[in-house]
């Protein structure tokens, strides 16, 4: 198997650059016919790559159509940036159908990833109602906050994803999470 993974993530990368290259990417159904002919486990492999670009792209439509053949990815909080920098009108986003997702993703938050975010909500006043929800979900992940109330020193970005009433859940409940 140790081969074949090699021979899978190379098929993957052709793959993914060709669906890239003639646009075929930004209609799932077109992905499916195109992989139809590969084998079975690198057509899963790649599905669950594909699910994982569409929520970084805050592609609802077609997470939903991957989503429907049985592909899952471990979310990381590099994505969930990802799809917010991508969230550009106040139709549902990715981040509000996968909230539990979003709420539970459990790994290392970094400065840079939520100052890029608050940099974000500030300069783009217009949508700024559209990212509000986000916003919320992301606020209500307890590692965003332990995380946010452990390095709130000065900088505003902490504050801003600070949730003042999940912190007190969390000092009474999970106190080594904020320690």
């Amino acid at each position: 198997m140790g081969d074949r993974i090699h021979e899978i993530i190379g098929e993957i990368g052709i793959i993914h650059n060709t669906l890239i290259e003639t646009n075929k990417i930004l209609e799932a159904e077109e992905v499916f016919e195109f992989i139809e002919d590969y084998d079975t486990d690198v057509q899963e492999h790649y599905l669950n790559l594909l699910l994982q670009y569409y929520f970084q792209k805050n592609d609802l439509k077609n997470l939903k159509e991957v989503l429907l053949v049985g592909a899952k990815f471990d979310m990381r909080f590099d994505d969930v940036k990802e799809a917010f920098l991508n969230i550009k009108s106040d139709e549902e986003n990715v981040i509000e159908f996968m909230q539990e997702n979003v709420v539970f993703v459990k790994e290392e938050i970094k400065a840079e990833f939520l100052k890029t975010m608050y940099e974000y909500y500030i300069s783009n006043v217009d949508f700024q109602s559209a990212l509000e929800q986000a916003v919320e979900l992301i606020k209500r992940n307890r590692y965003v906050c332990a995380f946010c109330y452990k390095n709130n020193k000065s900088e505003e970005f902490f504050k801003f994803f600070l949730n003042e009433d999940l912190l007190e859940s969390l000092k009474r409940d999970l106190p080594y999470l904020v320690k």
